[in-house]
């Protein structure tokens, strides 16, 4: 390769390990952490969780949750969705539950989470990555995560198949 074409791979690779070395390492320490990426996908936590952040959830035990402590939970109203709001104040029972509010609503939620419908606690967010996650879904994720780096590998292949040249091998002699 002539060092006209490293003046512009270089930066290319280095751009490269610089997003994607942070991003490995997240996504591993994630997976090995337990933690769970969740969208957050409507304004009802502003202004600490902004919409269209990429909320970081850690397993908690629901016997921990305190007042004050932003968990994710099963809506109550809608078995598949998840919601992230504060837990106000522990509820009487056994086991007892929590009453929920988002810091943006005016009104508590309608209905307690039971510690079983708790999915973890809300660590920190990343503005703007939700609405990246919540939009590449589907054939648009696969063809983002496995078609283009497919593309690019074969592309390699076949332009350093050119450079180089048909080439023969030697046989063995037989014998």
């Amino acid at each position: 390769m002539g060092p006209r074409r490293w003046g512009v791979v270089l930066p290319l690779a280095a751009l490269a390990i610089a997003v994607l070395l942070p991003l490995a390492i997240l996504l591993g320490t994630a997976f090995l952490m337990g933690w769970r990426f969740q969208p957050i996908e409507s304004g009802s936590m502003e202004p600490r969780y902004p919409a269209g952040s990429l909320a970081v959830v850690e397993p908690i035990d629901p016997a921990a949750v305190e007042p004050g402590t932003t968990i994710v939970f099963v809506d109550p109203l809608d078995p598949a969705r998840l919601v992230a709001h504060r837990a106000i104040r522990q509820l009487p029972g056994s086991p007892p539950a929590w009453q929920t509010k988002g810091d943006a609503n005016t009104e508590t939620d309608p209905l307690p989470v039971h510690p079983r419908d708790i999915y973890g606690r809300l660590a920190w967010t990343i503005p703007g990555l939700g609405s990246v996650v919540t939009s590449v879904r589907g054939g648009p994720a696969v063809v983002l995560l496995v078609g283009l780096p497919l593309l690019l590998l074969i592309a390699t292949e076949v332009r350093e198949h050119r450079r180089r040249g048909p080439r023969l091998r030697s046989m063995p002699p037989a014998a």
